[in-house]
């Protein structure tokens, strides 16, 4: 049987490190997503209702979803495997992000990208997202 010589050795090293450093990558993302906090339906409406200025309602879903009808005073941006620079998303007030899908997955990775790239702090995810809100009545923009 033929020897490893010490450069193979340490490439191997090195394989295995990157895999395991990609096992743990992949948890630490899903760590930061459990660590964005969830807000019921009825919290956000209170906050509606109380008339106060510190967040923002923000819809992931698609512009033409968004453009049919989102929640009162919604603004919209929508998911993307990349997104944009945020430009209209302020730093300094809770971003409240909502989508339709069944686990909120598209708010939580806007959520994941937002606080990776752009070092946002303010998130939270609107349990059980459009599909609740609707089905709860509450306001809503229509065209």
């Amino acid at each position: 049987m033929k020897k490893l010589g010490k450069d193979a050795v340490i490439m191997v090293f090195v394989v295995v490190l990157g895999i395991w450093g990609g096992i743990l990558g992949s948890q630490v993302i899903s760590v930061s997503a459990a660590e964005i906090e969830l807000i019921k339906p009825e919290e956000l409406k209170k906050l509606i209702d109380n008339k106060k200025a510190d967040f923002v309602i923000v819809d992931t879903q698609p512009k033409s979803v968004y453009d049919v009808s989102h929640i009162k005073g919604a603004i919209s941006f929508p998911w993307e495997m990349e997104l944009k620079t945020p430009k209209n998303l302020p730093k300094d007030k809770t971003l409240i992000l909502y989508c339709d899908c069944g686990h909120e997955e598209d708010s939580m990775d806007v959520a994941n990208q937002l606080k990776k790239k752009w070092s946002y702090t303010n998130l939270k995810i609107l349990e059980g997202g459009w599909s609740k809100w609707q089905e709860l009545g509450y306001p809503i923009d229509k065209k």
